[in-house]
């Protein structure tokens, strides 16, 4: 130590009796780390098969981004500042770690060769100082994060003190050896250790004695070994798990449209519908519960917890975790979960957006609804009657069949015709079918398309696709309206499918291909976008009003179409565009999704009424959407606000429609 070469003294004033110790202990705790993560691996392979092992690059990019990255951790300032450099700081302090044994273990007895020296082991030191340094503040803000401000997402237990009070030990006892070593010492390169050095002088200036810092430095080296062996050791079995379980879930995520509702395959054979027990989880979904650390951020953004329904999804998947290790025995359905905690999910995928573990919440939710719609019978409110009328008349509101095409009277709106190929296949949807605000917006598309000399054409036999059924867990009925529907399609020849309807365009892009009907869909804001880029349509008539955006969760969330419409507003002469509080892949849901358009949901506050209140917070004069269940429901919520004359709600075709005029 006292040389010219500033290199790292492995052992100093540590006995052999204690090296041996530390290389015995290292073994046992090794032992039962294995064994204990060989008994979760165990737990996660009992579930049922499902493929996870395909695009391995995109995997491997997931990680690097979200798990070392920090990207999606990061969305959130304080508190993922906070959980960013705890986790660089505990990452560096790994590596140091993993590279001093390196360096004293494997390259110096059997290659001679040092690796720890010169001008690299004086960068080692400043970067294990400083992230250790790091580290400390990250953990000092997560102790007042969860123990003095108390966000109501997150629980101030005894656990968590447990483990944030085990991490700061860890860490100060390093510094207090290495600051114990180098004011023994004394090395010319000591300032390198910043962190240490300063701590070591405060120890020299306070009156230490060289005995009384090698005593220090040995007991406290024993008991940081101790603790940092049991560390390792309670890895599988405690909180800290979550360093593997979180980016291995993030590697095994769902890479495909995040609207994809996997489907129940030869369902007339299938002898069990959905979930009801632990053994019909797949591996991934149980990987999911193990990778939950418990944030709260999915409970922050539900829109169905801050209406105040029963639903929080982090709960959800908690219980569902505690039950996979046998902690909350019993049935799932009716006393691990509840129904109304299930059925008052929205689907609006907010929490799967806010995951840092990409944990799939909102599909576990639907697979327990399917149990409980499929096996159970036990659809709540008025949702029976909404999917019977589906079935009976082809749509939701149990309207004539013969009477689905009334919304075009008057437009010479062209009809598909078996082997006349048009460029647009115009699907209308049944709430501008049958809904009477809602045709206005069917009227709208066809005025544009109209203007811009589109070919295209609408489709006699159109009936609803069933995408509520599917969301309420009804799969039955969904598969065999669906078929319908492709068959259908099948007769006629079209480029794209155009929708207004994000729910539409959600199922027919992603969920039709699974019953052979593969399809280039494109959403009529995309559309309209594109008509004004090109000149193909002008707006002329000014519009003087001030437009809060509204995004849909099927459109934007689910399908990353947030642009297309505020440029088609921000096109329009007169209006002037602004953002709600929460907006693009963060927009609060309207309170429609997921069969809530079909059934009523007990809340203290609905959400329809909190997404009003957001956009009478801007001073906008109307809210623009491009989804009609978005227009419905903040429809609805203004009229319940008393904000009628305040507040207008438009589609954005409505608003070319209009200018065009």
């Amino acid at each position: 130590m006292t040389g010219q070469i500033p290199f790292r003294d492995t052992f100093w004033n540590v006995p052999a009796w204690a090296q041996i110790a530390l290389y015995a202990g290292a073994l046992v705790a090794v032992a039962v780390f294995v064994y204990g993560m060989g008994q979760r691996v165990r737990l996660w392979r009992a579930g049922r098969p499902e493929h996870r092992f395909d695009r391995i690059r995109e995997r491997v990019k997931l990680v690097l981004v979200h798990a070392l990255g920090q990207a999606r951790t990061l969305s959130q300032a304080y508190p993922g500042v906070m959980h960013a450099i705890m986790f660089w700081g505990f990452l560096a302090l790994f590596m140091g770690t993993v590279l001093a044994t390196v360096d004293w273990d494997i390259t110096l007895p059997l290659f001679d060769v040092k690796l720890l020296q010169g001008p690299f082991y004086l960068f080692y030191e400043m970067v294990l100082d400083l992230f250790g340094l790091f580290f400390v503040i990250g953990l000092g803000l997560a102790v007042w994060r969860r123990f003095v401000a108390r966000p109501d997402r997150l629980d101030p237990t005894a656990r968590f003190a447990g483990v944030l009070a085990l991490l700061l030990v860890i860490n100060v006892t390093g510094f207090i050896m290495e600051a114990c070593r180098l004011a023994v010492v004394e090395p010319a390169w000591a300032p390198w250790s910043p962190v240490g050095w300063a701590l070591g002088r405060t120890m020299l200036t306070a009156g230490m004695s060289e005995g009384a810092l090698r005593a220090l430095h040995l007991g406290t080296w024993l008991f940081h070994a101790a603790i940092s062996l049991a560390f390792v050791a309670a890895i599988p079995y405690s909180y800290f798990v979550h360093l593997l379980t979180t980016p291995l879930n993030i590697f095994f995520s769902k890479l495909g449209p995040r609207g994809e509702i996997p489907k129940i395959e030869n369902i007339e054979e299938a002898e069990s519908f959905g979930i009801s027990k632990l053994e019909e989880f797949s591996w991934k979904r149980r990987l999911d519960f193990d990778a939950c650390v418990e944030c709260g951020r999915c409970q922050a953004v539900c829109p169905a917890y801050m209406a105040g329904t029963p639903l929080s999804p982090k709960q959800i998947i908690v219980k569902l975790k505690r039950h996979l290790h046998g902690e909350l025995p019993g049935p799932i359905h009716g006393q691990l979960i509840k129904a109304e905690e299930l059925w008052a999910c929205t689907t609006c995928m907010a929490c799967v957006q806010e995951c840092p573990a990409f944990i799939d919440i909102v599909d576990t939710i639907i697979d327990l609804r399917r149990y409980l719609a499929l096996s159970e019978g036990a659809l709540p409110s008025t949702a029976p009657q909404s999917l019977q009328n589906i079935q009976r008349a082809g749509n939701p509101w149990g309207l004539p069949a013969g009477e689905r095409l009334a919304w075009a009277h008057g437009l010479d709106v062209p009809l598909m015709e078996p082997g006349k190929e048009v460029e647009y296949l115009y699907w209308v949807g049944c709430s501008a079918s049958y809904d009477k605000r809602n045709q206005s917006i069917g009227r709208s598309v066809v005025r544009i398309l109209k203007a811009a000399g589109v070919s295209f054409g609408v489709m006699a036999e159109e009936r609803c696709h069933g995408e509520v059924a599917r969301r309420l867990g009804e799969e039955y009925l969904y598969q065999t309206v669906q078929q319908e529907n492709v068959e259908a399609l099948g007769r006629y020849r079209f480029r794209k499918v155009i929708t207004h309807c994000p729910h539409c365009f959600n199922t027919i892009k992603n969920e039709f291909p699974q019953f052979g009907g593969t399809y280039e869909v494109v959403h009529h804001s995309v559309l309209i976008n594109e008509l004004l880029a090109a000149g193909r349509i002008k707006p002329k008539k000014a519009i003087d009003a001030t437009l809060a955006f509204h995004d849909s969760c099927y459109l934007g969330r689910y399908n990353g179409i947030m642009e297309a419409p505020r440029a088609v507003a921000r096109a329009l002469p007169g209006l002037r565009v602004v953002e709600m509080p929460r907006n693009r892949e963060r927009g609060l849901c309207c309170g429609g999704g997921g069969g809530h358009m079909w059934m009523e949901v007990k809340s203290r506050k609905r959400v329809n009424i909190i997404r009003v209140e957001e956009a009478l917070e801007t001073e906008a004069t109307m809210v623009g959407t491009a989804c009609p269940f978005c227009l419905a429901m903040i429809d609805l919520g203004r009229k319940v606000k008393g904000a009628e004359e305040r507040l207008q709600v438009k589609d954005v075709s409505e608003l070319v429609a209009e200018s065009l005029e």
